[in-house]
């Protein structure tokens, strides 16, 4: 299984200084190790494929329909040369709401377990209550993992 960045760091490098360094691999890389990657393309491809599916859950896709091709190429453009300002231009639009929605519809997220036979929960989830409470991390993690958290919280 292939896990997310993140993940990899706090299981194998936490100790880790930070920045950590990276070497990605296009070519002569051990294919018994890693997922193929064929180009630069296909992870931007992968990169927008994410992107879209954050925008259908926050803002059910509007957001990223609206955007012209030279928005998602400015978006993938600033993150592959680490220059924040052209990146955030454009994430920008992606991470606001209308004050009248109270924030977005539902938060994606994925937990990621090493003690049972499924590899990770993922699952949607809102962030406000029906009675417009606002959902807390202790909250979700007491819906989809009870047992991880102590119930005297």
């Amino acid at each position: 299984m292939h896990y997310p960045i993140g993940l990899l760091f706090d299981l194998l490098a936490s100790s880790s200084a930070l920045p950590w360094n990276i070497t990605v691999h296009f070519k002569s890389f051990p294919e018994k190790d890693l997922l193929h990657c064929p180009s630069k393309d296909a992870i931007e491809a992968h990169f927008m494929s994410c992107m879209k599916e954050a925008d259908a859950l926050k803002h059910k896709s509007q957001v990223i329909n609206e955007m012209q091709k030279k928005d998602h190429k400015q978006l993938w453009m600033g993150l592959q040369n680490d220059r924040f300002d052209q990146f955030w231009a454009i994430n920008r639009k992606l991470m606001e709401y209308p004050a009248e929605e109270n924030g977005f519809r539902y938060i994606p997220f994925r937990i990621y377990q090493t003690t049972t036979e499924r590899p990770f929960i993922q699952k949607l989830f809102r962030p406000v209550a029906a009675d417009g409470q606002v959902h807390t991390l202790g909250d979700l993690l007491k819906e989809v993992c009870p047992s991880a958290v102590d119930p005297e919280d």
